[in-house]
């Protein structure tokens, strides 16, 4: 009776592994924007590629854990850490994503926002006077849908709203908006891709300094190791390694 307890318990113990909840603690499944190149971008062979894709690599090595890297629109992947069908994403944690996930408070980059325009626009003497957001209220900006940083700070202004960041880009360098607010790393690196090189100028005004956060969703496994996640990241900034990944996208 004893041994035939001491069998189920071990068989037990056995299906308990094998089960989706064992094998999921082994693989962190990140989700990404994936037009949000360099930071996170799909690539012509359908591999999600960029910064944030390299740092989670190398989290993954510290943790001992094999990283997925899934990227969709930025809304739908943000629904899909949301729904706990993901365990994480990189981004700007706003109120609305901190009531859904446990937030590293590490930083994994530091995203500048500046302010680009149609180059030649009217009214870019008066822009390049602007001090501060207040300042822009008169002026129709361009953004993406999903930008939590857009929803959460351009509360009261005129915004156009459309499916992605080259839409933007497109939108602007047409003269059917007079602003967007991005990242420079990204504003050059997608002038370049789409070919808008000259067409649109950088307003010298930096609006702000965002950190960019790993979040785990609450129901993730992942979520009981956000301060060891803290760690890993702090020792890798503290090293110059996340300062050499990042370089290579400059």
């Amino acid at each position: 009776m004893m041994k035939a307890g001491l069998w189920f318990g071990c068989l037990w113990g056995l299906l308990l592994a094998a089960s989706p909840q064992a094998v999921a603690i082994s693989s962190l499944n990140m989700v990404y924007f994936d037009d949000f190149a360099p930071y996170s971008w799909r690539d012509e062979e359908g591999k999600m590629r960029g910064l944030m894709v390299d740092v989670m690599d190398r989290v993954g090595l510290e943790l001992g854990v094999q990283v997925h890297h899934e990227g969709y629109p930025w809304l739908r992947a943000q629904k899909l850490v949301r729904a706990g069908q993901a365990d994480g994403f990189v981004t700007v944690p706003t109120r609305e994503r901190r009531a859904y996930t446990r937030v590293v408070e590490a930083p994994v980059a530091f995203s500048p926002l500046t302010l680009f325009t149609q180059t030649g626009h009217p009214a870019l003497a008066r822009l390049n006077q602007a001090r501060a957001l207040s300042d822009l209220k008169a002026f129709t900006i361009l953004d993406y849908i999903g930008n939590g940083w857009g929803k959460e700070n351009l509360v009261g202004f005129k915004v156009h709203l459309t499916s992605n960041v080259d839409n933007v880009f497109k939108l602007l360098a047409a003269g059917r908006g007079d602003l967007m607010i991005t990242d420079p790393l990204v504003a050059r690196f997608k002038l370049a891709q789409l070919g808008l090189a000259g067409t649109i100028t950088e307003v010298p005004l930096q609006l702000e300094l965002t950190p960019l956060h790993l979040c785990i969703a609450n129901s993730s496994p992942f979520a009981a190791r956000v301060d060891e996640l803290t760690r890993i990241l702090a020792r890798l900034r503290q090293s110059g390694e996340l300062a050499r990944m990042e370089a290579r996208y400059r």
